[in-house]
């Protein structure tokens, strides 16, 4: 498979846009209604913090966040001993609030296709170049920390 270019966050500006196209394209989908779909903002909150908190991390521990370059460093603290993904879990939660908050059960079917697009595209091969950096430890990591969450 052909490793995508595309900078993740880019792909998650392509998905809210795709989410909003298809919520006025088809509002027949919308299952909720204000006040209760205003209830998105949660998860996208709590995924903004996740993606700030986790990329300082990496800013502060002098790693690339740049998912195509190559690591100095393997970051196994804060919100990466829950998550081996936490920025793109961040992501995640920020594309389910939106779809909430939009109210549209078709627009909420693009968060699968983030986490299928992300594991293929992004985390496998990611998976691989820190294997192939820090061996051992990397397995260890791996072993008892989960993809997503």
């Amino acid at each position: 498979m052909r490793i995508p270019r595309l900078p993740p966050l880019l792909l998650v500006l392509a998905l809210t846009i795709s989410m909003l196209v298809l919520d006025r394209a088809l509002p027949l989908f919308r299952v909720l209604h204000p006040p209760i779909a205003y209830l998105g903002a949660a998860p996208v909150a709590l995924g903004v913090l996740i993606i700030l908190i986790s990329a300082g991390l990496f800013r502060f521990r002098k790693t690339t966040i740049n998912p195509f370059g190559k690591p100095v460093v393997m970051v196994q603290d804060g919100f990466y001993r829950l998550s081996r993904n936490p920025m793109y879990l961040g992501m995640l939660l920020v594309l389910i609030g939106i779809g909430l908050w939009l109210g549209n059960a078709l627009a909420l079917l693009l968060a699968p296709a983030f986490v299928a697009t992300m594991t293929r595209g992004y985390i496998v091969r990611e998976e691989q170049v820190l294997e192939e950096r820090f061996g051992d430890v990397y397995r260890a990591y791996r072993a008892r920390v989960r993809r997503w969450i």
